[in-house]
């Protein structure tokens, strides 16, 4: 028997055939109505290259501020790229905000040759593991409190930390630092393994205040339409080789592969990025899947609870 399954949302705020101004757009309105659809988080993505942004941190305000209870993150800041501490300034920032409702994700991605030496400002400084892990453990440590540098605003308010990834080796980070860790079956390359989650779990450290426990999600890509035939037609339109669609068919049939891939990693959260082209397309998608798990009827619930505290 499955347990109850929350659904998140991964945007790439991808440009085919489309203007800046439309997919940003789109990214916002479609925020708007996956929370009504009562989906537990929105991601977005930082890439510099087919999209329409490359700046997910700036649009966190604006989503979560169009919106009232749905947490709202990256997925993730290329952490190779920047400063920790400016990092942690800007989510510390968003979360004093908007408290309870911010999610920093990181993770080890890169960008073109030419892109990573103009983010890098002009340095040509190879991008190796170590240097990652060492960020990764100062941003950690400026959230926490545990750096002699003093993060402003001043006050507790920490956004949730999450570390993304594919494979074995940035999971082990997110264990020994006690943050999240989000794994994804949509990348090309991933390893469909769902002992690195046990693992995981296992070896979870609780070093961060913000997160106690083990928490673990993973993340998927594909359609959901009104029948198996419509899904079929919609992946034909999809070119990223990047992106691997696993979850594709009627809003049953991707209900019943979301259930086995919950069983298999054991997992009571899944983030479902939709490669739809159409805003329509895939705001039909994740109204489908929303009725098919029942979602609206716990984001009612919190509604009522949250007017009831206004």
């Amino acid at each position: 028997m499955n347990k109850k399954l929350s659904l998140g949302v991964l945007d790439f705020c991808s440009i085919p055939g489309k203007t800046s101004v439309y997919a940003i757009s789109s990214t916002i309105e479609l925020a708007r109505q996956v929370e009504t659809f009562g989906y537990s988080r929105y991601w977005l993505t930082e890439h510099h290259e087919s999209t329409a942004h490359a700046s997910p941190e700036l649009l966190i305000p604006i989503i979560a501020g169009s919106t009232r209870r749905i947490r709202v993150g990256t997925a993730g800041i290329l952490l190779y790229f920047y400063s920790p501490l400016k990092i942690a300034e800007n989510f510390k920032l968003l979360e004093t905000l908007f408290r309870e409702r911010v999610d920093l994700g990181i993770c080890r991605g890169q960008a073109a040759p030419l892109i990573s030496q103009a983010l890098l400002d002009g340095r040509t400084k190879d991008l190796d593991f170590d240097l990652y892990q060492d960020k990764v453990k100062n941003l950690v440590n400026y959230l926490g409190g545990s750096s002699p540098v003093n993060v402003p605003p001043a006050g507790s308010a920490t956004p949730e930390v999450w570390v993304l990834g594919s494979g074995w080796s940035s999971m082990p980070l997110a264990a020994h630092h006690g943050v999240a860790y989000s794994h994804s079956l949509f990348h090309k390359g991933y390893q469909d393994d769902p002992s690195i989650l046990q693992e995981y779990r296992e070896t979870f450290q609780a070093k961060f205040a913000k997160i106690r426990t083990p928490q673990c999600n993973i993340a998927v890509a594909g359609i959901c339409a009104d029948t198996e035939t419509r899904a079929k037609q919609l992946l034909k339109q999809h070119t990223n080789n990047f992106i691997v669609p696993t979850v594709v068919g009627s809003a049953s049939q991707c209900k019943e592969m979301l259930q086995a891939l919950q069983e298999r990693y054991r997992v009571d959260e899944i983030i479902f990025l939709d490669i739809c082209h159409e805003l329509d397309d895939r705001l039909r998608s994740y109204e489908l899947l929303a009725g098919e798990f029942r979602l609206a009827s716990t984001y009612e619930k919190i509604s009522e609870l949250v007017s009831q505290t206004n």
